[in-house]
């Protein structure tokens, strides 16, 4: 039976990261995966809808290209080459992610199916192995909802909307989050009759209601056809489309298409006999203390198998916290307070720390929310870019509590504000700077303006003095 050290059950972005800094630490480190290094991000999640949204825009842009000023002749696009150029991005990015190159850097890489025995050992397809410690990191899966029908039928998820061989005519989108509203972005774009069916109102609820609404209505604009408060009663296919039948008010309808993509969220890879191991979990993923450990002190989780943030980002800090726990004496604990995501539709939507309704609850009169549109900003003119708007939430003291932008480039520009907000650079601060113009940062300079002035009118020294001038001048 081998032994190691620390045995990563898992090798996507966390297991990968985790095994980096365990080899740093000089602790013999296995990877256990079952199919490719690299997991969902790599293969099915965030590489290949980013490339595929990027040749959306592309296409977008050129059928569009009148309202930069230019004219051309009827374009035809071709987009039979499309999928295939996102597999071929993805292959590049894994031939970093291969087993001989964690193999070279000191990583043990077994392949197949593990589950736990003991406390202390794992069966991988057969053969045995021990470690005193262990880091799950299985990741999650497209998580399926109990629709008549659905499981007879044929159905695309993260895992094989990409492996299509071409674009279809027409996508059924069921679910409002980030895969569903990137996915139906971009397939749109490239050609196909968009539906999106939810069963409430609005998009993307984990991000500010008036910001996904702006959003909504863009992708409406564009001819996604959005179909809310319904109610799935069963799922059907023949041989040219496929089906979903629904309640809407009262009323059955169906709607049909050439593809239906379920993205309706994830449920963690739990299927590892973890009670042998005294591991507890629920439907939700495997629970952890602050340390990132589980139950058993001595197995880790992180990732979308335990966290509720299932972003690629949070899983390698959680790797990064997870693993210098285990080679360093002091223990370090996880926080989520500074943390931000994106959601990659157009325009982009990004988020760090409250909502301002969180905000407001929170902290009541003690924060105010400043707002500013792309609309006013001289880059968005020259960009033809003018649909977006950003909020900051700040306290009086000038803390940033939380931040919310949708427009162009709005991933890259949160990180100015969640990098003040991580190191308590108070907001007016931002003001302060001398920004490159014209640039999209204006959209943050403008409101930290605002939150600058402020400020000055409601010094108690400067109104103290306001009023002994009104009294000496009489005014």
């Amino acid at each position: 039976m081998e032994k190691f050290d620390v045995i990563i059950i898992g090798g996507g972005p966390a297991g990968l990261v985790a095994s980096k800094i365990l080899v740093a630490f000089g602790k013999k480190t296995a990877i256990v995966e079952r199919a490719k290094l690299g997991g969902d991000c790599t293969h099915s999640g965030c590489v290949p809808s980013k490339t595929l949204l990027k040749s959306a825009k592309a296409y977008y842009d050129t059928k569009n290209i009148s309202k930069y000023g230019l004219s051309s002749n009827d374009i035809s696009i071709n987009t039979s080459n499309v999928l295939e150029h996102v597999r071929s991005v993805v292959a590049e990015i894994y031939s970093h992610e291969t087993p001989e190159i964690f193999e070279e850097a000191g990583v043990n890489i077994i392949e197949g199916n593990a589950t736990f025995i003991n406390a202390n050992e794992i069966n991988v397809d057969g053969k045995i192995y021990y470690s005193n410690k262990f880091i799950i990191a299985t990741g999650a899966r497209a998580d399926i909802p109990n629709i008549t029908g659905l499981k007879d039928i044929s159905y695309l998820t993260n895992e094989n909307i990409f492996l299509q061989e071409a674009i279809p005519q027409s996508l059924i989108v069921i679910g409002t989050g980030a895969i569903g509203v990137e996915m139906a972005t971009a397939f749109n774009r490239l050609g196909s009759k968009v539906t999106i069916l939810s069963r409430s109102e609005g998009i993307l609820k984990e991000n500010d209601e008036e910001l996904s609404n702006i959003l909504l209505e863009q992708l409406q604009k564009e001819g996604i056809d959005f179909i809310n408060n319904v109610e799935f009663v069963k799922a059907s296919e023949d041989d040219t489309e496929k089906s979903i039948y629904i309640k809407q008010n009262g009323e059955e309808k169906k709607v049909s298409a050439n593809e239906i993509l379920i993205a309706t969220g994830r449920a963690p890879n739990v299927d590892l006999d973890l009670s042998n191991a005294n591991v507890n979990y629920d439907k939700k993923g495997i629970k952890v203390n602050e340390y990132l450990q589980t139950s058993n002190e001595n197995i880790y989780a992180i990732g979308d198998v335990s966290t509720k943030y299932k972003f690629t980002h949070i899983a390698e800090q959680e790797a990064i916290v997870s693993a210098s726990n285990i080679g360093l004496p002091i223990k370090k604990k996880i926080s989520y307070e500074n943390i931000g995501w994106c959601v990659y539709s157009d325009p982009e939507l990004a988020q760090i720390g409250l909502r301002p309704k969180e905000a407001d609850e929170k902290y009541k009169d003690e924060v105010k929310t400043y707002k500013f549109e792309y609309k006013n900003s001289d880059r968005g003119y020259t960009d033809v870019d003018k649909i977006g708007l950003i909020k900051v939430s700040v306290l009086n003291s000038g803390k940033i509590v939380g931040a919310s932008i949708l427009g162009s480039r709005a991933g890259e520009l949160i990180h100015q504000l969640q990098l003040a907000k991580t190191f308590n650079i108070s907001f007016d601060k931002l003001s302060k700077m001398v920004y490159l113009y014209p640039t999209y940062a204006d959209i943050i300079k403008q409101p930290s303006k605002q939150f600058y002035i402020n400020k000055l009118l409601n010094n108690k020294f400067l109104k103290f003095l306001k009023k002994i001038k009104s009294i000496v001048t009489g005014s």
